[in-house]
Formats: C-alpha cells, structure tokens, sequence
C-alpha cells in the first residue's frame, strides 16, 4: 500500500553518508587544508601567491634599505619571498591524503610557466649571494650579516627547488595512468612521499631506494640533479670564502 501523507507535509531530505568522499566525508580534511587552490587559482605555486611573495619581500627590503643597510636588502628581500613560497606550499601540501594529493596534482595540469620563474629565480638568486659574499672584505658587523645571509639565502633557494621539483613529479606521476615512480608500498603516495623524492635528489644528486620507471621521470630527475649540483657548488663557494675571509 502507498504511504499516506498528510496535505502539505513534505518528508524531509535524508541525510548524506558520511563515508567515502561527499562533503562530510573522509575527503573533507583534504580538501579544506587545499581550500586555497580551488575556483580559478588551480597551481599551488600560482602566480597570484608569487606575486604575494615577491610583494613581502621587496617591502622587506625596502625597510632594510631605509634603515641605513642598504648591502642587505637584496638578500633579506629574497629570503623573505622565498621563505612565504615554502611556507604557503607546506601549508597547501603537507595535510594531503592520497585522494587530496591525487586530486591537487590532477587539477595543476602540465603547465610549468610558473615553475620555470621560480627556478630561474632562485638560480638568479645565487648570483646576487655570490656578489655579497664577494663584496663582504670588511670585517664588520654588516660584513659578517651579509655571510650569514648568503648562507640562509643559499639553503632557501635549494629548498625552493627541491619543493618545485616535488610538486613536478606528483603533476608527472598522476598524468594520465598513474606511475613513473616506484615507491615500493601498496598505498598511494601523498606529497611527503615526493618530497621525500626530490630532497633526495637534491642531497645526492640521485634516488635512493625509489625508481624512476619513465623516460619522462629521468629527464626531469636529471634536470634536478643537474641543478641541485650547482646549488652544491655555490655552497662550497660560499665556504670557501669564508675560510679566506677568516
């Protein structure tokens, strides 16, 4: 028999499941530590945060400028910027699960333009270290500043690098069939697992225990090996001249 309702009583909605990956569900925790990315600002590293961070460092080092020490502006600026990538990236990747890393990865597409900036600014970014450690003779307060700089500014620029290339191999690996990297677990990885990757590179100029499975993959590895030695080089350099400068 059909169920008997009074006139003008709706019955009302039946309450979504909580599993799976509706809006209650295990997916949520993801995808509102992504909250950020989503709408039109598909990249993490978008252009709209670089502009924020390059923002914040050019005021920074404006006021370094204005306070009479003008020698480290450039290298606070930059250290400043580079530091509100890495922090803003951490804060966006770093909670992912699986789906939510799947997920960021898929809807960053294969467009590098803004990755190809952030390189070759911080390669740019050891020219100006290698210019201050060169200029810093004197053995001054100022002097012994601008080395301590260079060095921090050196160790952020790597990291930068090393985070562009983690966030390449999760867009490479989720491109189509997922794969490229072998990681030796059942599960999928999450961002860790390719920072994990790309720190690795950029420490040893090569992979541990992981497997590049895909001539994609080793081209990209050896880019990040190649360019992870210069950064390698540049700390030897700076090294060096303070053991002259001693």
């Amino acid at each position: 028999m059909r169920e008997q309702r009074p006139v003008g009583v709706t019955r009302p909605p039946e309450p979504e499941a909580s599993g799976g990956g509706g809006p209650g569900g295990r997916g949520a925790p993801a995808a509102s530590a992504a909250g950020a990315v989503g709408g039109p600002e598909r990249r993490i590293i978008s252009w709209r945060r670089l502009a924020v961070s390059l923002a914040a460092g050019a005021a920074a080092a404006v006021a370094v400028a204005l306070l009479g020490t003008a020698r480290l502006a450039v290298l606070v600026g930059w250290a400043v910027a580079a530091s509100v990538v890495l922090v803003w990236v951490s804060r966006i990747s770093w909670p992912q699960d699986q789906r939510g890393t799947k997920r960021l990865a898929e809807e960053e597409g294969r467009s590098h333009v803004t990755d190809t900036a952030v390189l070759v600014a911080a390669v740019a970014s050891l020219v100006a270290i290698l210019q201050a450690v060169a200029s810093a003779g004197q053995h001054d307060a100022v002097a012994v500043a601008v080395v301590v700089l260079a060095v921090v500014d050196a160790i952020l620029s790597w990291a930068l690098v090393n985070t562009v290339f983690a966030l390449k191999y999760a867009r490479l690996y989720f491109a189509g069939n997922d794969g490229g990297i072998e990681f030796h677990h059942d599960e999928a990885p999450v961002y860790a697992d390719f920072a994990y990757v790309a720190f690795t590179v950029g420490m040893t100029y090569a992979v541990s225990e992981t497997r590049l499975e895909t001539t994609q993959m080793r081209k990209v590895g050896l880019g990040h090996a190649l360019l992870s030695y210069l950064f390698g080089t540049v700390v030897i350099a700076i090294g060096v001249s303070l053991l002259t400068n001693l």
